[in-house]
């Protein structure tokens, strides 16, 4: 098994502060939760747009926290293997999503499983 180099695992590291730092900006933003009521004068539209506005706040804490973990196992041996198959994660693959914690296959097949990232369906 090849390992990440240091200066894979240096590049990872800034990618991951800087998407945290990223993330507090935009979670500190939506803490000012804007009230859509005084927007529009349709109550069915300001709540869909408030439920909008607190899913984007609740994937940004979830994606701060997958970021944080990375940030903190980062120098480990671990990092950069799937916690699923124990393979190797592609240096291309954490470079897209650095907080990744599963190669690509065990990627989608958890979420086949689980239901995630699919599409509602009406």
């Amino acid at each position: 098994m090849k390992y990440l180099t240091i200066e894979q695992r240096e590049r990872l590291r800034k990618d991951l502060q800087d998407l945290a730092a990223r993330l507090r900006t935009e979670i500190a933003e939506h803490r000012q939760l804007a009230n859509h009521s005084q927007e529009t004068d349709d109550d069915a539209v300001a709540d869909l747009e408030g439920d909008l506005d607190i899913a984007d706040l609740e994937r940004d804490v979830k994606e701060l926290e997958a970021v944080d973990a990375a940030l903190k196992r980062i120098h480990e041996p671990g990092f950069g293997v799937c916690a699923d198959c124990a393979e190797e994660i592609p240096f291309s693959r954490l470079t897209a999503s650095p907080a990744a914690t599963r190669c690509v296959a065990c990627q989608a097949a958890h979420e086949r499983r689980t239901g995630g990232g699919t599409a509602p369906r009406l």
